[in-house]
């Protein structure tokens, strides 16, 4: 799980990631996407385990603000991805593969 003291510690790049990766029993990142950032702190990425359901990001816990270096941690592939993402941008890590690949067909929510 984050920390406070991680979010307190960013220095200002934070993401928004799924309860499903970041939780007790952690999934693995297999979808994440770069939106325009919502507020200064915000890096504008999202971060996803490919589990969510519809009913479930809608529930109040599915997301956590977390440090987006957290990510990097968790999923140092991800790394190159970031540093190379403009808003649009969206990657996804097919089933059974550790190579990610960008998605074309995903319209990034509102």
């Amino acid at each position: 799980m984050v920390s406070q003291a991680e979010v307190s510690n960013s220095q200002g790049h934070l993401c928004l990631a799924s309860s499903l990766i970041l939780n007790e029993r952690p999934l693995p990142i297999r979808f994440f996407y770069k939106e325009a950032a919502q507020h200064a702190n915000d890096t504008g990425f999202r971060f996803y385990s490919g589990f969510e359901t519809d009913d479930f990001v809608q529930e109040d816990n599915a997301a956590c603000i977390a440090p987006l270096d957290c990510m990097a941690r968790l999923d140092p592939s991800i790394i190159a991805l970031v540093e190379r993402s403009s808003v649009g941008s969206v990657w996804e890590r097919l089933p059974d593969s550790n190579d990610w690949v960008p998605v074309y067909d995903y319209t990034i929510p509102d």
